[in-house]
């Protein structure tokens, strides 16, 4: 009951503050210690330890996530008003997905950019990502379509990469051109980013202008050694991070698929410029490395942005004072590639 209290208290606390009385040191971990801030709130918001849920219960996990939603403003909000309109794309029979608009107050460029949130493709939806993506089209002046793409288990792998072929068709429709479509993501979202942009070239179709991937999940096998060292208390655990490639995977050949295992990706063409962004105590920062030195081995433009003191999820957090400075910076690079 007092909980969101206490945590919507804590994130206007000034961060010197937080610092001033916190005498305990946060975990140092390759030479970094954590941010403050960011550990505290860690330690405050409930933890789920999703590896355990059944598949019978995940919609109610998924519930529980978006009314928790609605009692923390967790993300900064957009200086000038965001507009928001919905649209809804046939991908089949009786079935329909949602593409939500943002148009900001000042739109500088024609350049659209297609977005896909997080959530190990099983949490999260376009409701739960409204704040975060009006912050990012109100700070990058452009509009920006958030895709409300099919989650798993109900729907594994490849579906959301088919949904997302669907929602870029619907921009063609509309009047953009492959060179004025920019994708987004972050963790599963880059993950799908990446896998459309690779499902493209491998049908001689043209990629996107460019690619933002925050923190991207890339290897099914989880077997780096971030993944050791960030197992558990930075947000996402080892644990469940395994249990999210699951519920996604139709089968194990899978692994074996560059559209699915990022790591598999090989003989690119027309490679977008890339925008990498990783964080420091994230299980998967040592994979988007990994990821980042395969494309830039095979030709491509790629530019990665690390914040050592920060974790996995951190650019949805930007009521957070150093996740806020990073989101700043990055959207500032990202700013330019558009």
């Amino acid at each position: 009951m007092f909980r969101p209290i206490i945590i919507n208290l804590f994130l206007i606390i000034p961060n010197f503050l937080v610092k001033l009385f916190f005498l305990k040191k946060t975990p140092r971990i390759r030479n970094q210690y954590f941010d403050i801030q960011s550990y505290l709130y860690i330690n405050l918001i409930p933890k789920l330890n999703l590896y355990k849920i059944s598949d019978t219960q995940i919609p109610y996990v998924r519930n529980l996530i978006e009314k928790g939603r609605s009692k923390y403003r967790l993300s900064a909000k957009p200086k000038n008003k965001v507009q928001i309109n919905n649209f809804f794309i046939s991908i089949g029979e009786n079935k329909e997905i949602l593409l939500r608009e943002y148009i900001p107050n000042n739109v500088s460029k024609n350049r659209a950019i297609l977005y896909f949130h997080g959530g190990g493709y099983v949490l999260n939806s376009v409701n739960i990502y409204d704040d975060t993506v009006s912050f990012f089209s109100d700070s990058l002046n452009t509009r920006i379509f958030s895709l409300d793409y099919s989650l798993s288990p109900e729907s594994k792998f490849p579906e959301a990469l088919n949904e997302s072929k669907k929602a870029l068709d619907w921009l063609y429709s509309k009047g953009y051109k492959s060179n004025e479509i920019s994708f987004c993501g972050d963790s599963a979202g880059a993950h799908l980013a990446a896998s459309l942009n690779y499902s493209l070239m491998e049908e001689n179709k043209d990629t996107s202008h460019s690619q933002l991937l925050m923190y991207p999940m890339c290897d099914p096998s989880c077997s780096t050694e971030s993944h050791s060292l960030y197992k558990d208390g930075f947000l996402l655990s080892h644990k469940d991070m395994k249990w999210f490639w699951n519920k996604l995977m139709f089968h194990q050949k899978d692994c074996e698929n560059a559209k699915f295992n990022l790591l598999k990706t090989s003989k690119i063409k027309n490679y977008p410029k890339t925008l990498i962004v990783t964080a420091g105590f994230d299980p998967l920062c040592d994979e988007a490395e990994e990821f980042e030195n395969i494309i830039k081995g095979q030709g491509a433009k790629v530019k990665r942005l690390h914040y050592p003191s920060l974790f996995h999820g951190f650019a949805s957090l930007t009521r957070l004072k150093e996740p806020y400075i990073a989101v700043r910076d990055f959207l500032l690079e990202y700013k330019k590639l558009l």
